[in-house]
C-alpha cells in the first residue's frame, strides 16, 4: 500500500471514529430536516399559505370602474363645445385639420397628491381621489363650465399596473394596464405566459393592503379552471404569482452535497492538524 492509499485509509478511519458517537443524532437531524418543511426543497417559493387558508371568492373579482387614488398619474384633456373639434370632419380646410391635430395632442399629465387633489389650470386644486373616472370627468366639466362653453373632459390613468411572477426566478414583470377590463389570463399573456417551471394549478392573485390582503387561488391546468379564470379581472397593483416547480431529488442532492462538503472540510482540517502534530512530535 503506497503513501497516498495509506493517507486516504487514515482519513476515513478518522472520519468514522469522529462520527461514530453521533451517527444516531446525525440521522435524526437529516430525517427531521427533510420531513419538517418543504422549504428544504423549494426555498424560493413565496406567498405560502396554510392548508385551510380562507381564499377569496371569484365573485369578489367582478369588473368595476377604477377608483382614483393618491399616487395616480392622470392624463388630462379639455375641449369646449362638447368636444366638437375632436370629430369635426366637415371642414377640409388645412388650417382646420391642423387645429384638430393640435387639440388631439393637447393633453397634460397631473399627479394625484397625498391630500387626494390635483392642481389643474384655472380651477386650481380639486379633490378627485375616491371617485371613478366617469364621475371625475363630470365633476371637472361642471367646474370648467364657468369658463368654457359646454366643456368636455377626457381622463386616463397612466400608471396602473400589475406585478406578474410567471413561475421562474428572475422572470417577474411589471405590466401596465391599458384596458379597464383586463382578465388574469390576459395579464399572464402580456407577461409572456407561464414559464416552463410554473405550476398552472397553483396561481395566486394578491390584492389590496399587503398587511391584510385578499388572496385568490386559480387553477389553469384544467378547462374548467380556465373558464373560471375568466371571472377574474385584475385591478391596479395586483400581484399575480405562479408557484414555481421544484425537483426534490435534485434539491436533496444539493443540500446533502453542501452538508458533506462542510463536514469533509472540517475532517480534512482535523486530519492535517493530526498529521502535523505527528510529524513535529516525531
Amino acid at each position: 500500500m503506497n503513501l497516498q492509499q495509506k493517507s486516504f485509509t487514515l482519513y476515513f478511519k478518522v472520519l468514522s471514529n469522529m462520527l461514530r458517537p453521533y451517527r444516531s443524532l446525525i440521522l435524526l437531524l437529516v430525517v427531521a430536516s427533510f420531513l419538517s418543511s418543504c422549504r428544504i426543497f423549494d426555498p424560493s417559493v413565496m406567498l405560502r399559505t396554510k392548508g385551510k387558508y380562507p381564499y377569496a371568492e371569484a365573485t369578489d373579482t367582478t369588473a368595476h370602474d377604477y377608483i382614483l387614488q393618491p399616487g395616480d398619474i392622470i392624463n388630462f384633456r379639455l375641449f369646449s363645445n362638447q368636444g366638437f373639434k375632436i370629430i369635426d370632419l366637415t371642414s377640409i380646410d388645412e388650417g382646420a385639420r391642423n387645429n384638430i391635430a393640435l387639440n388631439a395632442q393637447n393633453s397634460f399629465t397631473y399627479l394625484i397628491e397625498a391630500d387626494s387633489s390635483i392642481n389643474l389650470p384655472i380651477i386650481g386644486r380639486m379633490k378627485v381621489a375616491g371617485m371613478n373616472l366617469k364621475a371625475t370627468e363630470t365633476y371637472l366639466e361642471d367646474k370648467y363650465s364657468n369658463y368654457y362653453n359646454e366643456p368636455f373632459v377626457m381622463l386616463q390613468v397612466n400608471n396602473r399596473r400589475v406585478v406578474v411572477f410567471p413561475g421562474t426566478g428572475g422572470a417577474a414583470r411589471v405590466i401596465p394596464i391599458q384596458n379597464e377590463y383586463t382578465t388574469v389570463i390576459e395579464a399572464l399573456a402580456l407577461a409572456g405566459g407561464l414559464s416552463t417551471g410554473g405550476k398552472a394549478h397553483k396561481i395566486k392573485v394578491v390584492r389590496g393592503d399587503l398587511n391584510d390582503p385578499q388572496i385568490f387561488k386559480l387553477d389553469l391546468s384544467t378547462a374548467q379552471g380556465l373558464k373560471d379564470a375568466n371571472l377574474y379581472y385584475v385591478r391596479a397593483n395586483d400581484i399575480i404569482y405562479v408557484e414555481p416547480s421544484y425537483f426534490a431529488g435534485r434539491q436533496i442532492l444539493q443540500t446533502t452535497s453542501q452538508v458533506l462538503g462542510v463536514v469533509s472540510s472540517l475532517i480534512l482540517t482535523y486530519f492535517l492538524i493530526v498529521q502535523f502534530q505527528n510529524t513535529t512530535g516525531g
